[in-house]
């Protein structure tokens, strides 16, 4: 059950009530998402707000650097299609007045909530913001890294903001291959842990040229890896300390990929039973997530046979991020990563190096938001941080680099040591579409910052013309 002390009613209550429903009413007949006005307008009438409104009687929040959003929509899909009844905020809005609009929109003139579940993300640094006013009953974090420099660079501090304030009562449900995340809330002994298995995969220390983990979190002793999934995620132990990685509840203790499914133990169940479910298509990222919405599924009361079961029907990670069709026989894929975030894009990059076969990518991964704000610039120092070297692999038969900031990229390609001939640099989405040698590679990587898939959708579209067109060669 979710608890929180709901302050005294007053005018100002029932008139931001009143207003943010105006103002939520008014952006759906404009068809817009009302992610987070309703919240902004609601705050600026009634300061204490979040405090005033009643909660859903059970919330569930999902949080963590990358993955938050895939994993929250995954959850939502797989509730929905069990028969819950929930209110959610995947429309936008992972901060304070996106977490007010979602329970504006759920909740009457009164106030009162309409549907008494709710599931929604929650960005980290809000955890200061929210938690002091709504306890959820469960709350998911999938992993802590460095992320944007704009937003929440250094993953110390926020392990701090998130650590204070997460309440002793929430059910914890924590990434235990992460050695930073899974040391959260000491003060809340109310957790369950999920964790990867040995995977054929694994490397023997961190990947990439930058690590968040580079000594042991309790005393700085030098960690030594048994084998390690995704970057820093894998297993560990302190050579001074003897710190390691917690016991999981929940453990992917087999990945079958070419029957697309992956077994889970329960190991804190009678017996230690083994369940196995489908996924869609593979890349490790893909399967933490789902792998965790299951977990949280499962904490939530919903059985196994009914969780593989809404797999079985295509529950899987939304075409927002990941999309793939096929097109007079070229394979087009737009892969999705957080934008001005180091690891979401070397691991977008390199799961695009794994797969086989040669390839053509086109980075569109300069911010096209931030490029038509007047008062907005892009800070491009995280190029510096993200692993651009695994574009040297010889399957890249071509790099078509889009954006405003693709000079800057070039610099950093050059930098890894990227061969200059496989380099294309174009300016707007249809010249990159136009660049693409299709005598090269019959696949096609898109890889891209989440806020460019309208630049993306324009890139392709022009590309499926010409290819139906029978236009191959530039």
């Amino acid at each position: 059950m979710s608890t929180a002390v709901q302050g005294r009613r007053g005018p100002r209550f029932y008139l931001a009530m009143a207003a943010s429903k105006a103002a939520a009413s008014g952006l759906k007949l404009l068809h817009r998402n009302a992610g987070q006005l309703p919240g902004v307008v609601a705050e600026k009438l009634d300061p204490a707000f979040i405090t005033h409104i009643d909660k859903p009687e059970r919330i569930v929040f999902v949080s963590g650097t990358n993955g938050k959003t895939t994993t929250n929509n995954l959850l939502n899909d797989l509730l929905r299609d069990n028969g819950v009844d929930l209110v959610d905020n995947r429309a936008g809005g992972n901060i304070l007045t996106g977490v007010e609009s979602t329970l504006v929109k759920n909740a009457g003139l009164s106030g009162r909530q309409r549907v008494q579940t709710a599931v929604m993300e929650l960005d980290e640094l809000s955890f200061r913001r929210v938690l002091p006013h709504v306890t959820p009953q469960f709350l998911l974090v999938t992993n802590l890294y460095r992320d944007s420099f704009s937003r929440n660079a250094n993953p110390d501090f926020i392990f701090s903001v998130m650590s204070e304030h997460i309440p002793a009562s929430t059910r914890l449900i924590l990434n235990a291959d992460d050695l930073i995340s899974c040391r959260l809330a000491p003060q809340n002994r109310n957790r369950v842990y999920f964790s990867m298995g040995p995977l054929a995969e694994d490397t023997s220390e961190p990947q990439g040229i930058a690590c968040d983990l580079t000594a042991c979190p309790e005393c700085g002793g030098k960690l030594e890896y048994d084998y390690c999934h995704l970057r820093h995620l894998g297993h560990a132990r302190c050579a001074s300390c003897g710190f390691t990685n917690p016991d999981p509840t929940y453990e992917v203790v087999a990945v079958d990929r070419a029957a697309h499914t992956f077994t889970v133990c329960e190991h804190a169940a009678p017996g230690e039973p083994t369940y196995t479910y489908r996924f869609g298509v593979y890349s490790l990222t893909n399967l933490y997530n789902l792998f965790a919405a299951t977990v949280v599924a499962r904490e939530m009361g919903i059985s196994p046979d009914a969780i593989a079961a809404s797999l079985e029907r295509g529950i899987n990670v939304t075409a927002a991020r990941y999309a793939e069709q096929e097109v007079g026989g070229k394979r087009l894929v737009a892969l999705a990563s957080k934008g001005e975030n180091s690891t979401a894009t070397s691991v977008a990059l390199d799961t695009i190096r794994r797969e086989p076969g040669d390839k053509i990518v086109v980075l569109m991964l300069a911010d096209a938001h931030k490029a038509e704000s007047p008062v907005t610039t892009e800070y491009i120092g995280w190029y510096y941080q993200a692993d651009f070297e695994y574009l040297t692999d010889p399957t890249f038969k071509q790099i078509v680099v889009q954006g405003v900031t693709n000079e800057d990229l070039l610099l950093r390609l050059r930098l890894a040591g990227i061969d200059e001939g496989r380099l294309v640099m174009v300016k707007t989405p249809e010249e990159a579409a136009d660049a693409i040698d299709l005598t090269l590679s019959d696949t096609v990587f898109w890889a891209y910052d989440i806020f460019n898939g309208d630049d993306v959708e324009r890139s392709r579209e022009r590309l499926i013309k010409r290819i139906e067109e029978g236009s191959d060669v530039r």
